[in-house]
């Protein structure tokens, strides 16, 4: 097993737009391979690119009402990539749809007492060439460590209040135009205290949700599972939490569209995130009272209905720019504030600790 690839690693700090236009400037390169991959994708679906930088600026009022500081974020990173305000917000509202397996678990279930909240990012091979990660202390909110997508898409982080942040994309036949749901793990960054953070994931005028999944070093945990309207929250049995890519909750299943409609309904191409599901909650359960992180290294790297496993590989036979795989994999331990980072799968590589 490698040793533990290099991650690109970025320290901001100051205003918001201070940070923007640090990261902008650092990550230029990750931002321009991050554009070619979205302008192909609208190339391949006959979209007009330019068309579509006019349009979604209906977006910008509910991301300026929900949190104004993303807005000067968004601005300070144009200046310093030199891209215009339009390509950089355009990327914030592209529905790119991953996969992924979140374990949280909490002292009653590890064997010290730790708190930890573990997730595999799986996604286009060619975005494990966006990744950064992003230490920033912005002025007058907690300090952040995130993993990032040109350090522009914050995706999953931890802040110095204790507070964790990873989301399961979810595929839902309610969306609108609102906040778009990659606005949304910064605000959850920014907060305070778990019921900021909480109320900051589910705000009332979003496009779409992910399942946003908000650890608290205290052990408090939620699955928030979302749809553009509508929310229910999942709290863990016996210590632990386990989410995938489908609604679990009773009240959400009707905004369920990742099988099918109703008397249509099929399993072909999506049974992954059911088989994913259970076998980490088979596996987390079988070492309740004595999860480590070596325990869920194991989980992260498990192959069961490979290669759209937990540890997930891709499938030869489709088109490359449709190939998921894990791009990485992070244990957030909530206890000692770090974060454990595999680049790629994990399978193939060591975790690596990076501290807040």
């Amino acid at each position: 097993m490698a040793k533990g690839s290099r991650l690109k690693t970025v320290e901001a700090s100051g205003t918001y737009e201070d940070i923007g236009r640090k990261l902008g400037s650092t990550c230029k390169r990750e931002i321009s391979l991050m554009l070619s991959a979205a302008k192909a994708s609208f190339k391949r679906e006959s979209r007009d690119w330019n068309k579509a930088c006019l349009n979604l600026r209906k977006y910008v009022p509910f991301v300026e009402g929900y949190n104004a500081d993303q807005l000067s974020f968004m601005k300070g990173y144009a200046k310093g990539s030199g891209l215009s305000f339009e390509e950089v917000f355009v990327l914030f509202c592209l529905d790119e749809e991953g996969l992924c397996t979140d374990v949280m678990v909490n002292g009653g279930a590890t064997e010290d007492g730790s708190v930890y909240a573990a997730h595999t990012e799986d996604w286009t091979a060619e975005s494990q060439g966006f990744l950064v990660l992003v230490r920033a202390k912005p002025k007058d909110k907690p300090a952040v460590l995130v993993m990032t997508h040109g350090g522009l898409e914050w995706i999953t982080g931890i802040n110095s209040a204790g507070i964790s942040i990873s989301g399961n994309s979810l595929y839902q036949n309610d969306t609108r135009v609102g906040i778009p749901k990659l606005v949304i793990a910064p605000k959850v960054l920014a907060s305070e205290t778990l019921g900021e953070a909480l109320a900051a994931s589910a705000p009332p005028s979003r496009a779409s949700s992910y399942c946003n999944n908000i650890c608290h070093s205290s052990g408090e945990m939620y699955s928030i599972e979302g749809s553009a309207t509508d929310f229910a929250a999942l709290y863990p049995e016996d210590g632990f939490l386990v989410h995938t890519n489908h609604y679990l909750h009773p009240m959400m299943t009707k905004y369920e569209d990742l099988f099918g409609d109703t008397g249509r309904r099929t399993l072909e191409g999506c049974s992954g995130t059911i088989i994913r599901y259970n076998r980490a909650r088979r596996l987390a359960k079988k070492s309740l009272g004595g999860v480590t992180l070596d325990t869920l290294s194991d989980i992260m790297r498990d192959h069961v209905n490979h290669p759209d496993s937990i540890c997930s590989h891709p499938l030869e036979d489709m088109p490359e720019h449709s190939r998921s795989k894990t791009t990485y994999a992070v244990m957030m331990d909530m206890t000692e504030m770090k974060m454990h980072i595999c680049v790629g799968n994990p399978c193939e590589d060591e975790f690596v600790p990076h501290s807040l």
